[in-house]
């Protein structure tokens, strides 16, 4: 007879494992779900009948509160730590380690035998995940490593944070532990379910929000009004529905016990609502009761789908890298940032503008509001002006009081008549503040008169240029670990690093196009054909094999097509021979146009002369 098991993983590379690895033992039925903490509640009280639940970390001791099904937890073992130690031992970033205690013990062993001093911040439970983040960020650390209630934590704060994931070992030990389990309880398990859904069938929306605002309840009219599934409303924050629930809730902690009635209107997923919230004076688990009426006249937002409200929002601690240059534009960020000055951001493809964008939103006095991003490029310009100045049936985002930051990449797909219409609104004191991106420098637009110069003038002193990767290739190291982290969590590998020559003679020698997307795309490229725990030439090659590339060089009046037939390095020279040709082999010149100095110009000359 068959163990059926129900297998949540906290994150997607452990499903794969976990499917294959099921797959090699005859006496497992598994059924694997992705799902991380509260999100797992709906899927463990489906009511199907299974054996044993098999998951880990904070996630089975959320599960085993809400279940009477045995619960087995995979275990990080001493493989698991020490593949992710050897990933990060060479990093220049101050790192630490947050966990309960089996994995600081284990920490502390492993990081002992490599000779690695990293600081370890152990919890007893994951309510004391956020204090323990807070008093790391203090210290000075910039990334953290944990499971993934802490790297999810620290992501909401505006950090990054590297998975410890679980290894072939871990799984195997745990399935061992499922069969014991299973053996010792097959004539007494309980018969039945735990079921907590309650049906509702009334209009009114209704949610129960704990003292931070998170959802511990919401009815299936409250999922229709606020455009969210019922089945994963439960453990979200209503401030990642909208920011302006944080400014109702406080507002209803000042004034007591009394119901908050909010006479604004309010758009949400299906239109206006009005909003009632009541703290109950015998309140026993909940501290907030929210009911939401949605009005006769209301009608769902036409142009409500064309912009990003930014829920997770990036901070500076999310830029990744140790170089002069990007520390320096990190810091002219932060100072613009602390000022009430729209901001210009220019920078290549792949460059991080909308990185810079969040960090700068999160670092302002507006980061307690909404920031939402707006891609011109996109949006025809009814769409533009609708959006942002409203229409008949909805209001304009520089008309609400929770926007606080509206992002317009691609500035220049923004026509002068709109740039003078929110000029106009800019200098009448617009409660939002406006951030702009493009990927020319500001000149050059004036000069091709896709700009209006009073517009562009309110820019004249908070302009921000970000380096492209050519110029900060010392950067690259750090980069490809925190990528390597993320593929390894998505898809369940160990990969713990780049061989030196790969890092050295080959990515540092690029002059990446497309900057850090591009890097990204080379790069799980290589890991999708790694199967040890390093990227080796090998991989370095084949992974390079697999990429095709698109790159387009910009010039002031006209964009070349490269021929992209033949390997990278092939692609490469002809950009460069281009270039030459055009500049009429003047080197200083095809530096300047490339954007890169003359030493790395003459090494590349140098190399295609000798192969």
């Amino acid at each position: 007879m068959k163990i059926k098991v129900l297998a949540i993983a906290p994150y997607p590379g452990l499903k794969g494992l976990l499917e294959s690895m099921a797959h090699e033992d005859a006496r497992i039925e598994m059924d694997i779900e992705v799902a991380d903490l509260q999100n797992a509640i709906p899927i463990v009280n489906r009511g199907q009948p299974y054996d044993v639940i098999l998951s880990r970390g904070g996630t089975s001791s959320v599960i085993r509160s809400h279940v009477s099904t045995p619960v087995v937890d995979i275990p990080v073992s001493g493989y698991d730590i020490l593949r992710v130690l050897t990933l990060v031992k060479d990093s220049t970033t101050k790192l630490a380690i947050i966990g309960f205690p089996n994995i600081c013990r284990g920490a502390a062993a492993v990081s002992s035998l490599l000779d690695f001093a990293i600081p370890i911040y152990s919890i007893e439970q994951a309510t004391e995940v956020h204090a323990a983040l807070k008093k790391a960020f203090e210290d000075g650390v910039k990334i953290v490593l944990g499971d993934a209630i802490t790297v999810r934590t620290a992501e909401e704060m505006g950090y990054n944070g590297i998975l410890i994931t679980s290894g072939r070992e871990s799984v195997l030990e745990a399935l061992s532990e499922v069969k014991r389990i299973y053996d010792v309880i097959l004539k007494a398990r309980e018969n039945g379910g735990f079921f907590e859904h309650i049906l509702e069938h009334h209009r009114t929306g209704v949610l129960a929000l704990d003292d931070r605002g998170v959802i511990r309840y919401a009815n299936q009219a409250a999922s229709f009004l606020l455009g969210y599934d019922n089945a994963v409303m439960r453990g979200m924050n209503v401030t990642g529905i909208d920011p302006v629930w944080g400014r109702y809730l406080d507002e209803v902690s000042r004034s007591g016990p009394s119901p908050l009635d909010q006479n604004k209107t309010k758009w949400f997923h299906k239109g206006k609502l009005k909003i009632e919230i009541v703290v109950p004076s015998m309140a026993t688990g909940h501290t907030y009761l929210v009911y939401m009426y949605p009005l006769e006249d209301s009608v769902k937002n036409p142009i409500s789908s064309a912009f990003e409200i930014t829920d997770r929002i990036a901070t500076f601690a999310q830029v990744i890298g140790s170089s002069m240059i990007i520390q320096q534009t990190i810091k002219r960020a932060k100072a613009l940032a602390q000022t009430d000055k729209p901001i210009w951001i220019v920078g290549e493809a792949g460059s991080g503008k909308t990185l810079f964008a969040h960090s700068i939103h999160s670092a302002s006095k507006q980061s307690g509001d909404g920031l939402y991003v707006l891609p011109c490029n996109t949006l025809t310009e009814t769409e533009q002006e609708s959006i942002l100045f409203g229409s008949d049936t909805a209001p304009g985002l520089l008309d609400m009081d929770s926007v606080g930051t509206i992002c317009l990449q691609q500035i220049q797909h923004v026509s002068p008549l709109l740039q003078r219409k929110l000029l106009n609104a800019m200098q009448a004191g617009a409660h939002a503040r406006i951030l702009v991106t493009s990927l020319l420098p500001i000149h050059t637009l004036v000069k091709k008169e896709a700009m209006d110069k009073d517009f562009v003038q309110l820019f004249v002193d908070s302009s921000l240029h970000l380096p492209p990767l050519r110029d900060r290739l010392e950067d690259i190291g750090e980069i490809s670990r925190v990528l390597i982290a993320n593929y390894n969590s998505r898809h369940g590998k160990q990969i713990v690093g780049i061989r030196q020559e790969v890092l050295e003679e080959d990515l540092m020698q690029k002059l990446w196009p497309g900057n850090i997307h591009q890097l990204r795309t080379v790069l799980e490229s290589m890991l999708m054909v790694t199967s040890g725990n390093y990227i080796g030439s090998k991989e370095a090659k084949e992974g390079w094999s697999k990429v095709k590339e698109t790159l387009l060089m910009e010039d002031a009046s006209h964009t070349v097509p490269i021929n992209l037939s033949g390997t990278w390095e092939d692609i490469e020279k002809r950009v460069l021979w281009e270039i030459l040709q055009k500049e009429g082999m003047n080197q200083s010149k095809t530096a300047n146009r490339l954007g890169i100095n003359r030493s790395t110009l003459w090494r590349k000359l140098k190399n295609m002369l000798h192969n």
